[in-house]
């Protein structure tokens, strides 16, 4: 009998020993195990597939190398870490297309917010993102027709309008003896924004200048070329697509004229230029410059500078040659670092309403310099700038820092 006893002592034992071992389990189960940063996904709608695809192509090895350097260290809000992953959707450059690729973006793959966008397709997009609440960070400028009552989740993040007339400033100072001839497109600026600009910046500047409208579809530019050699031009300004810009430096240089001609944005990889004119028809060719380690006007966040430098080099190493093209720097990296900023202020990445008031009237550190989005005169929630607007020219093969101009608000 007493043995028995301690047989059912030990076997009660064993039961309470078991209960408790799986209670014990059964806790710590509970308990939130860590499983890493958690993703947001950012939309991109860029050309990938028609004469723009050139721009929108050259920018996706650099954003995809840039948002691996960023989610290394990754995005704090709320004591949790996050981590960008970026989406690409063809937007044609056309309204068609980016009303499918937003579509895409926001309802199939499940982006959070759109970023990075510089093309056509402004008002398509824009007609998808805002019911759905999602931030849609673009450029301004050229096509682009803002009303805040329905585009209460758009941000300017490009000051595209204000980098333009910056642009022309800084070459005008580098040139200024010129009489500058500006080719528009018919869908670019209007005849009134033009007066308007040229009466506030261009006027007061002191610059002599002529303006042609070319219209859609325009390949001969015979014409235009032959009025700006009439009317004494010596530098000509193009608001125009890579397709355009090529006809027209080629043209112009067939003709026998040697004028530089400046390109409104970065200039892709010279490679494409000089494979459609030649080296010789090249040469003089201004653009937009991003290399923000040459700025003289303005320091960018040390940070900032040294993450682009990296992705240059691993560009370079990958293509197992330089890489010089950086025009990426002002686009989408400037982009999620001003949503990303907002999010940390606001503490969330999910209420759109909560990150829109962080970034109305906030100051934020990118790499394209500081940028406080206000000015709700012309936009009702975007920009003004303090960062500086810095040119290139083609010289020989490659494209050298050639000056740079304070970038103004343009009320």
């Amino acid at each position: 009998m007493k043995k028995w006893n301690n047989i059912l002592s030990i076997m009660t034992a064993f039961v309470i020993a078991t209960v408790i071992f799986i209670a014990g389990c059964g806790g710590k189960a509970q308990t939130p195990v860590p499983t890493g940063p958690i993703t947001i996904k950012v939309g991109l709608p860029t050309p990938l597939d028609d004469p723009a695809a050139p721009w929108g192509k050259a920018n996706m090895d650099p954003y995809l190398s840039w948002i691996d350097l960023f989610n290394r260290e990754g995005l704090q809000v709320n004591n949790k870490t996050y981590n960008f992953k970026l989406v690409a959707a063809d937007d044609r450059d056309s309204p068609e297309g980016g009303a499918a690729a937003a579509k895409q973006l926001i309802y199939s793959d499940g982006c959070k917010f759109l970023a990075g966008h510089w093309s056509w397709s402004y008002s398509a997009i824009s007609a998808i993102s805002n019911p759905a609440r999602v931030i849609f960070v673009t450029r301004d400028g050229g096509g682009i027709e803002y009303n805040a009552a329905t585009q209460p989740y758009n941000v300017f993040g490009t000051p595209a309008k204000e980098e333009w007339v910056a642009d022309v400033l800084a070459a005008h100072a580098k040139f200024p003896g010129s009489k500058i001839g500006f080719l528009e497109p018919a869908t670019g600026l209007t005849k009134s924004e033009i007066q308007e600009m040229s009466k506030q910046f261009f006027d007061p500047a002191g610059m002599v200048y002529h303006w042609e409208i070319y219209p859609a579809g325009t390949s001969d530019f015979g014409p235009y070329i032959h009025e700006f050699a009439q009317e004494g031009c010596s530098l000509i300004y193009l608001d125009a697509a890579l397709d355009t810009t090529v006809s027209f430096i080629k043209q112009r240089w067939e003709a026998g004229y040697k004028w530089p001609v400046a390109q409104a944005g970065g200039l892709a990889d010279l490679g494409i230029y000089t494979a459609a004119c030649g080296s010789d028809a090249v040469q003089g060719l201004i653009g937009g410059y991003f290399g923000i380690w040459d700025f003289k006007e303005t320091i960018v966040n040390p940070k900032y500078v040294a993450m682009c430098q990296e992705v240059m080099r691993t560009l370079s190493q990958k293509q197992d040659k330089a890489y010089t093209y950086n025009d990426w720097i002002g686009w989408l990296p400037s982009h999620l670092l001003i949503v990303a900023q907002a999010m940390q202020r606001a503490g969330t990445v999910d209420d759109s309403d909560a990150i829109m008031q962080a970034i109305r009237g906030g100051t934020f550190d990118t790499t394209a310099g500081t940028f406080t989005m206000s000015g709700e005169k012309t936009y009702g929630s975007p920009i003004v700038f303090g960062c500086p607007c810095a040119i290139c020219i083609v010289q020989g093969d490659r494209a050298v820092y050639l000056s740079e101009h304070p970038v103004n608000s343009i009320p």
